[in-house]
């Protein structure tokens, strides 16, 4: 039989018992009179909330890339486009006289943010200029230019289909061919003659490894023509981190003397997982009121414009923390939420983000968990135990931040910042649970506009529920 520890045992009490409380409304603590346990309220009185743009992030090694063009009448156009390196998976021969069928850059759908009915959108493919080739230590950051050739290697018009399986031809070599459903995915046909060229005619020394290769090869660049992507547009995510999705399909025959001449196929994958996948993101937001909020030196904001995609994010502060500090050691933060309420009538057409995660900054300001979401804590209930999720029935997001401010009551952490921003850090291992890893950080497409801390209405909230020790 495994046993809990009784102050364990007694915080989830307290936290089902306080689950129950309603028409939590005002700034500071509400406690329902009706519970059986000696909690008292104290009145935080202020929240400081001020909306800032986000710093560069490492845009290689993430689960997904982006790809976009999405006009935002609030928040202006962002852009996105992707540089990526296909990878042998070992030495390839293509024979001496390989004869190409067809070349598929295959992209597998994630998700989508923007207009998905009225909008055709235009692919472009073209070849880097320079080359990408993924190692461990090295990053490349969302706001680096790549430099491509004019040459287009390939356009399609395609739709936002992005929940639709496909029907594709199934080449079994020595067999009859024969038809298949893949997932939702991009294809994208590549110019015959460039990789005839650039592949198959290459000598093996040239196609020895993925390094070698890529130096001559260099990558691909795909990216959306602006010109005739109509109305409002949007922003796909693809799956170029697991192995084997995203990948350059090669169909070809491999003549042979006395064989019946057959076609084959070689995949090239996109090693997103090892940093041969980046987003190249850029965001013109001149003339929107986003830019006015960030651009006034007003304390505290009236108004949150949090967008994805290392747009936005807000610090945050709490001034009046050492009002509960004067009470005294023996008090017990039963629970500590940060509620942030969408302004009505923002949440259509683009629906709001899906989650806000909350992370303080340590001596070095370096983002990192907070103890509530620090998985060797003892207060560590779960990865979705700190919530953050969007709620559509009251339009709110509640981040559970209980241990922190049980920390900062303490004197256990000190302050040194803390942030709530849509990006989704993971931490390592590191005994001080330093976030270095930022591989879900594109996974959150899409904005939100909630009211800030100098809101008259729908004004950020902090509530705390607490308990004296005798």
């Amino acid at each position: 039989m495994k046993f809990i520890k009784s102050g364990l045992l007694t915080t989830l009490v307290s936290l089902f018992i306080l689950g129950g409380c309603k028409n939590a409304s005002t700034i500071g603590l509400d406690v329902d009179p009706t519970l059986d346990i000696n909690s008292k309220l104290v009145d935080t009185s202020t929240v400081i909330t001020k909306l800032a743009k986000q710093d560069t992030v490492v845009a290689n090694g993430t689960a997904v890339s982006v790809l976009g063009y999405f006009k935002d009448p609030v928040f202006g156009i962002t852009t996105s486009n992707m540089a990526l390196a296909v990878s042998l998976s070992t030495a390839l021969n293509f024979g001496k006289t390989p004869v190409l069928d067809s070349a598929v850059l295959v992209l597998p759908f994630v998700g989508f943010y923007g207009d998905s009915i009225n909008t055709n959108y235009t692919v472009e493919v073209r070849q880097l200029d320079e080359t990408l080739y993924g190692e461990p230590t090295l990053a490349y950051y969302n706001n680096k230019k790549w430099k491509t050739k004019s040459t287009l290697l390939a356009t399609k018009n395609f739709r936002a289909n992005f929940k639709d399986s496909l029907t594709i031809q199934d080449i079994v070599v020595g067999k009859k061919d024969t038809v298949k459903r893949v997932i939702p995915q991009l294809r994208i046909k590549l110019d015959p003659t460039f990789i005839t060229n650039n592949i198959l005619k290459l000598d093996s020394v040239s196609l020895l490894n993925s390094k070698v290769f890529n130096a001559i090869f260099k990558g691909l660049y795909v990216s959306l023509n602006k010109t005739s992507t109509t109305q409002n547009g949007g922003v796909f995510s693809f799956d170029t981190f697991t192995s084997g999705a995203a990948r350059l399909d090669l169909f070809y025959k491999k003549p042979q003397a006395g064989t019946v001449v057959d076609t084959v196929t070689t995949s090239l994958n996109v090693e997103g997982n090892i940093g041969n996948a980046v987003s190249e993101l850029s965001w013109d937001l001149t003339g929107t009121v986003v830019n006015t909020e960030l651009l006034s030196t007003a304390k505290n904001s009236t108004t949150l414009y949090l967008k994805g995609l290392s747009g936005t994010q807000l610090k945050v502060d709490f001034p009046y923390l050492n009002t509960i500090k004067n009470l005294g050691k023996n008090i017990t933060i039963n629970r500590a939420e940060l509620v942030f309420t969408v302004v009505p009538g923002t949440e259509t057409p683009y629906k709001p983000l899906q989650r806000l995660r909350v992370y303080r900054n340590d001596i070095a300001e370096r983002p990192t968990f907070i103890a509530d979401e620090t998985s060797f804590d003892r207060r560590y209930l779960g990865p979705n135990f700190v919530g953050g999720f969007y709620n559509a029935t009251p339009k709110e997001y509640k981040i559970n931040m209980t241990g922190y401010v049980q920390d900062l009551v303490s004197g256990r952490v000190k302050n040194y910042g803390t942030f709530v921003t849509p990006n989704d850090y993971i931490a390592t291992n590191s005994p001080n649970s330093e976030v270095s890893k930022t591989v879900n950080v594109f996974n959150n497409l899409g904005r939100t506009i909630t009211g800030g801390a100098a809101a008259t209405n729908y004004k950020v909230k902090l509530k705390i529920y607490y308990t004296e020790q005798k």
